[in-house]
């Protein structure tokens, strides 16, 4: 069954927040753009279902455009730190079901949290960690972290030693400490089972913890240089 579309609003159209715009459009939802900069409205004009020039810490020109029925509702402000808690506020006493909101320290985020925030991100030291991480593991450039889990998600192949066996045969969540969650074959993707045979040009999708991935990849790649195959193919 599809997911219900949601009605989101994004305050704040700097680099940060037009990306969330356009992805959440992208993804089928029903986007509200909003800043004070008219050029920033008319880049995602065509894009986005609702742009509005405004103040975004004028309570009633929020509840005007629909902001207290919105399903999720992202602060994605840059610039002031006052204009990000007051318009945060004002979204949390909307009773708005999700209220994101960027920071830009930590005391910032502590800011945020006290107001009623219920996820606060730092999209520089998220980035800056994600590419530090690629740095040093390449291999894990095809992989995105589950936030708040601890989780990573991402898909590899298939290597020989696990060709025509089930993931049952391969005691693939004890061995490898990670959940296969879909298989794509032939551009096809469906939900295995127990009992579902492995074939040499499946992808696999799977999410486990960084550490129990890397040390697995990082382990396969060592025994690739040595004539074994002992993991996946990345």
């Amino acid at each position: 069954m599809a997911e219900k579309k949601k009605t989101c609003i994004v305050l704040g159209l700097g680099r940060f927040g037009e990306a969330i715009c356009l992805r959440l459009a992208e993804l089928g939802q029903s986007v509200i753009g909003v800043d004070r900069t008219r050029s920033r409205l008319e880049a995602l004009s065509e894009s986005i279902d609702l742009t509005a020039q405004m103040d975004v810490t004028d309570e009633t020109a929020l509840e005007k455009i629909g902001a207290r029925d919105c399903d999720v509702a992202v602060v994605a402000i840059g610039e002031s730190l006052e204009a990000s808690v007051l318009a945060s506020a004002i979204l949390v006493g909307f009773k708005v079901p999700l209220v994101v909101a960027r920071a830009r320290n930590a005391l910032h985020a502590r800011v945020l949290a006290r107001v009623g925030v219920h996820r606060v991100v730092f999209p520089e030291r998220d980035l800056g960690l994600r590419t530090a991480d690629q740095i040093v593991h390449p291999h894990l450039s095809r992989f995105s972290e589950i936030p708040g889990s601890g989780l990573i998600v991402g898909e590899v192949s298939v290597p020989p030693e696990m060709f025509n066996k089930t993931l049952l045969e391969l005691d693939f969540r004890h061995r490898f400490k990670a959940v296969v969650l879909l298989v794509s074959r032939n551009g096809e993707r469906f939900l295995p089972r127990a009992d579902t045979l492995l074939e040499e040009n499946d992808l696999l999708m799977v999410t486990g913890k960084q550490k129990d991935i890397e040390c697995w990849i990082d382990k396969c790649k060592d025994n690739e240089q040595g004539g074994e195959t002992l993991g996946p193919n990345i």
